[in-house]
């Protein structure tokens, strides 16, 4: 067993053996040490949160991975968008080679590849027509850019909620209810990426699938946070080489090789079985992979005469360079369905300064 899978195994409660899980156990206990420390200092002050001129709406997870940030954030983007407002989305672009501050979309036209841009920006700049995308690792200094820059009226903070250097107007927690809070430990022992009771942070908490809230929010704070549950909804079939979109039925009874580079790629794969495709084969890739043209070679190599290779949005952003005609690859495009869609958006409403 590599190094990743023992402490995704571990990260999951499965048995490693007993000293891999005392080593894990021990950088858990010193990671802590340090979340602790960090948030100690700004709450003493001697780290200072900075405000933005402009309101801040923060989406983001207190567990690594396979929340939904990315099409929830996109989802919150368009519900502001089509109620008149301006709208900047702005993320840290995780893996990106490009420098500094950087502006992936300006609601116009897509300016940066994935690579330069990050996977995720680059998927949430093709999706959120309209609304501009920036990426930056000190967000404030990126935030002061795009108020001067788009003059924005809420700024929506991508994978924000342990970043309290900047103030947010409204936190929303995002938990995957087949995961909740995991083991309870923090990584790498567990999936933890800060002490559980930092859930008491968030005004909204939206559990990804059918569950309820794995965490007692009443011995965080007073007042508990509305609770609204979310799923993803297949939407249709988009030919990576083309462009076009195909509906869903495509993929009916046909045999599917399944492609993904996500957190939680069972899911994926759970949700072609869904939409009645027969998975021959399941290939995943560590989260974010950078794929290759080998990769797609390899990929295609285990498809079938009759088959279709099917894959995330997220991964389809880095596969489409290398689409060629006689591969029948395609990514499956999904949306955000919030279970009380109307209750969420009043109670977004009500946080927001001046509302909507």
């Amino acid at each position: 067993m590599g190094l990743r899978g023992c402490i995704n195994d571990c990260m999951r409660s499965k048995d490693i053996g007993f000293f891999p899980h005392l080593l894990l156990y021990a950088l858990s206990v010193i990671y802590g040490l340090v979340v602790r420390l960090r948030f100690f200092l700004y709450k003493a002050g001697v780290f200072k949160t900075k405000k933005l001129p402009c309101p801040v709406i923060s989406v983001g997870n207190i567990t690594v991975g396979g929340t939904g940030k990315t099409p929830v954030a996109i989802f919150i983007a368009e519900l502001l968008s089509a109620k008149g407002k301006r709208v900047v989305i702005l993320s840290r672009g995780y893996g990106r080679r490009a420098k500094g501050i950087a502006v992936v979309s300006d609601g116009i036209n897509v300016l940066l590849d994935p690579g330069r841009a990050g996977d995720e920006p680059r998927l949430m700049a093709e999706r959120g027509k309209g609304i501009p995308v920036v990426v930056g690792a000190c967000r404030y200094k990126a935030g002061l850019f795009i108020v001067d820059k788009f003059a924005p009226d809420v700024i929506i903070l991508d994978d924000g909620f342990q970043h309290i250097a900047l103030e947010r107007n409204v936190n929303i927690l995002l938990i995957a209810s087949r995961d909740g809070l995991g083991n309870g430990y923090l990584i790498p022992r567990g999936v933890l990426r800060e002490p559980a009771e930092g859930a008491g942070r968030a005004d909204i908490v939206l559990i990804k699938g059918k569950g309820v809230i794995p965490y007692d929010m009443d011995a965080s704070q007073h007042k508990k946070p509305p609770v609204f549950n979310f799923t993803y909804k297949p939407q249709c079939l988009v030919d990576l080489k083309s462009g076009k979109k195909t509906p869903l039925e495509l993929i009916r009874g046909k045999d599917v090789v399944a492609v993904s580079g996500i957190a939680a790629p069972e899911s994926f794969a759970a949700t072609l079985k869904e939409l009645d495709a027969r998975i021959t084969k399941s290939l995943t890739y560590p989260d974010h992979h950078d794929y290759a043209e080998n990769d797609l070679r390899d990929i295609a190599a285990v498809c079938g005469p009759n088959g279709l290779i099917v894959t995330t949005e997220k991964d389809g952003v880095k596969l489409k360079r290398f689409a060629a005609k006689d591969i029948p690859l395609y990514t499956l495009a999904v949306s955000v369905s919030m279970d009380d869609a109307t209750g969420f958006e009043k109670t977004l409403a009500r946080l927001l300064p001046g509302g909507f």
